[in-house]
């Protein structure tokens, strides 16, 4: 293993691959992640245990394990890793500073909102500096943050459950409203109590995707409702198109009350669940209009 001519080998996807399949202990997800299939997943770690002359994962038809060799080597892809983010993040940074261009990951409910207003007023106030926006989920997000494709992302959270390096900000206070079918029985009442759900067929936005609709699933708990999943979905639209033909409830933004949904009626609850917006970005020196903006954020 001291041949410099095997070092040079192993390249740095090599090693990322190693950590995605050592998070996930699984190839199938594990491709998912890297967005490959799985062929040429187990090529590259086989390859990489024959370079390094040691198994790194024990196999089996049931699951996937680290190996003590497994585990020394993924701390030490860990660090490595994400010491050569914080670099390219730096010098990037540094790029996106000069150009003055600004990359934000937004959820799409969050657009509904105040959100594009004060976006509109710090392009007027700050001509010079410019931003560009990709709709993401939550998971998506995350991920975007750490590949450094966005410089800041748009999310919801009941509980900001965020990793350690990455800072937020609230941007707005919002609440949790039931959306019904304009027929329901509920439907004329000016506010319901969540537990009146009971017996509908609930829609919610998709687990896989967010932890923010399960935050909300365990926040209906606490008030004594425990949602009756019927369908998940990716996009409040579709939770709301599903509504509107007659197909269950769904719990969404109070902002999401601002768009004109045939056959839908938004309800406030008795009980306050929270649709917070925050402003996620990794926890490093700000370019100074990054700053601007987050100002301009919380209105």
């Amino acid at each position: 293993m001291n041949d410099p001519q095997t070092l040079s080998r192993i390249r740095m996807r090599m090693l990322r691959y190693f950590q995605v399949l050592a998070d996930e202990l699984h190839f199938g997800r594990a491709a998912v992640r890297l967005n490959i299939s799985q062929p040429p997943l187990s090529m590259q770690i086989k390859e990489l245990e024959e370079m390094l002359e040691v198994d790194l994962f024990e196999r089996s038809s049931r699951k996937v394990v680290l190996t003590h060799a497994g585990k020394v080597l993924k701390a030490e892809v860990d660090r490595l890793l994400s010491a050569t983010e914080q670099s390219l993040n730096y010098v990037r940074q540094i790029g996106r500073s000069e150009k003055q261009h600004i990359h934000l990951g937004v959820v799409g409910s969050a657009l509904w909102g105040t959100l594009l207003t004060r976006l509109k007023s710090f392009r007027e106030e700050n001509p010079d500096v410019h931003w560009s926006l990709s709709e993401l989920s939550q998971q998506q997000q995350i991920e975007a943050l750490r590949a450094r494709t966005i410089d800041i992302a748009i999310n919801r959270n009941v509980i900001p459950r965020i990793e350690s390096d990455i800072r937020c900000q609230l941007i707005s206070r919002e609440a949790m409203r039931v959306a019904l079918h304009e027929n329901d029985p509920l439907s004329h009442r000016q506010c319901i109590s969540i537990t009146e759900l009971n017996q509908r067929p609930f829609i919610s936005l998709a687990f896989s995707q967010s932890d923010y609709a399960r935050q909300i699933y365990e926040a209906c708990v606490e008030h004594g409702y425990t949602p009756p999943i019927a369908q998940q979905v990716y996009e409040p639209q579709t939770a709301l198109a599903l509504v509107s033909a007659g197909n269950g409830v769904t719990l969404l933004p109070e902002t999401s009350a601002l768009i004109h949904w045939p056959g839908v009626k938004f309800l406030p609850l008795e009980e306050t669940i929270p649709a917070d917006l925050y402003a996620l970005w990794y926890d490093a020196p700000l370019p100074e209009p990054f700053s601007r903006l987050l100002t301009a954020l919380k209105g």
